[in-house]
């Protein structure tokens, strides 16, 4: 299995853990029960797409719409090396084009040392964890007690962490479950107010090693910048041939 159709399989079946999955061949749709954050809902291709997707893309849209969710796609350009072209023919729009960073777990960077910041488990305040996280990707609201109350629920054996910057939360990150040696760096954010102090980076090795510790061999994320590139090639990700593609229907 080529490295691409690996981490492929890998981004299905972690997002498969936590949503409800709706066949739409050639692809899968992922939807989020409650929140409809666009991250928290994107369509995979199954297989390499031939031939013209129209007919299934008019179905996925209606899957979504159906459900008030922006019809989206996340994927490894590799895995569908011609579904970029369909999609832009269909009238989706490219939201990201990010090469997919890797990091062998024995050459994540020591931690950097940040005055007054502490990295604790998010399970000592889910409610910040949550917070923290819906207002660094842009989301003003605070966690709601469902969400507080499922997420702490919740148990799988990946990576949740919550930054304070002299006790105040100000960053979180996380890391997927441990797969095949596989787990991907997720969720790194970080406050306005407390960017550009490496705190970003700190989060990023802290749930490295956490995912390392708990078996996982190779550590792939995919980077939402430029800026956030140099952050991860810092604590020792590395871009290699596989890209990442994001696209959206804006209509």
């Amino acid at each position: 299995m080529s490295e691409a159709a690996r981490i492929q399989a890998y981004m299905r079946q972690n997002v498969g853990r936590y949503n409800q999955a709706v066949p739409v061949p050639p692809f899968t749709c992922f939807f989020h029960a409650r929140d409809p954050l666009r991250y928290h809902n994107y369509a995979i291709p199954d297989e390499p797409v031939r031939g013209d997707p129209d007919d299934a893309l008019d179905r996925l849209r209606t899957e979504f719409r159906d459900r008030d969710r922006l019809p989206r796609f996340e994927y490894i350009e590799a895995f569908a090396p011609g579904l970029a072209d369909a999609l832009e023919r269909a009238g989706f729009e490219l939201e990201l084009r990010a090469p997919l960073m890797t990091c062998a777990a024995a050459k994540v960077a020591p931690p950097p040392e940040i005055p007054g910041l502490r990295i604790v488990t998010a399970a000592e305040d889910w409610r910040a964890y949550l917070t923290v996280g819906k207002r660094a990707f842009g989301e003003a609201a605070e966690a709601s007690d469902v969400e507080v109350e499922e997420r702490a629920a919740r148990s799988d054996g990946g990576t949740a962490l919550l930054g304070l910057l002299d006790g105040e939360p100000v960053a979180v990150g996380a890391a997927t479950p441990t797969v095949d040696g596989l787990s991907e760096v997720a969720g790194i954010g970080v406050l306005d107010g407390a960017r550009r102090r490496g705190i970003g980076g700190a989060l990023t090795v802290a749930a490295a090693r956490d995912a390392a510790a708990k078996g996982a061999e190779l550590l792939f994320l995919a980077p939402g910048s430029e800026d956030a590139q140099s952050v991860y090639e810092r604590v020792g990700f590395r871009p290699g041939a596989e890209t990442a593609l994001y696209y959206s229907d804006p209509e």
